[in-house]
């Protein structure tokens, strides 16, 4: 896949989980497709050019969302450079060893999502229903999460 798909794949992402993702009732707090997409650029493809994407895509997140300006663009490049040293050391075929890495990147960017809430509001807001749809959400990209990875690396193999 040429730089201008991956592109184009990440503006489709951002407008998909900005717009249609909480528009439709049934797709809530279902896959996090930008932390699976975050996954798989910081395991397949070269440092620099997920450095980039990232970069991009954190920056259109943080300017749509509006909440703190640099929040997705730190979650996202944290992501990126802790995942760094496990390509070499993990095998990434493995369904399970994807699985680990998508419930760790989910659990990091929901801990930072609330710090950043509970800063930008200055008070404490966590409810049984927030916890569910983090549940939810884990649930859900923990089992379809690999397989959209391998589906991405497959598409990038082509």
């Amino acid at each position: 896949m040429n730089p201008m798909a991956r592109i184009g794949l990440i503006l489709f992402l951002v407008i998909f989980q900005t717009t249609i993702y909480y528009a439709v009732p049934a797709l809530n707090h279902f896959v996090d497709l930008l932390i699976t997409f975050v996954i798989y650029a910081g395991l397949f493809l070269p440092f620099l050019e997920s450095i980039v994407l990232i970069l991009v895509l954190g920056v259109l997140m943080d300017s749509i969302t509006g909440g703190l300006f640099g929040l997705y663009v730190s979650i996202y490049f944290w992501i990126i450079v802790g995942l760094r040293p496990f390509v070499t050391l993990l095998n990434l075929k493995n369904a399970h060893t994807l699985r680990l890495l998508l419930g760790i990147a989910i659990g990091f960017e929901n801990l930072m999502l609330f710090i950043g809430t509970v800063a930008l509001k200055q008070e404490t807001v966590f409810s049984s229903e927030s916890f569910r749809g983090m549940a939810y959400q884990l649930f859900w990209t923990l089992a379809l999460g690999p397989f959209l990875i391998r589906l991405l690396n497959a598409r990038d193999h082509q």
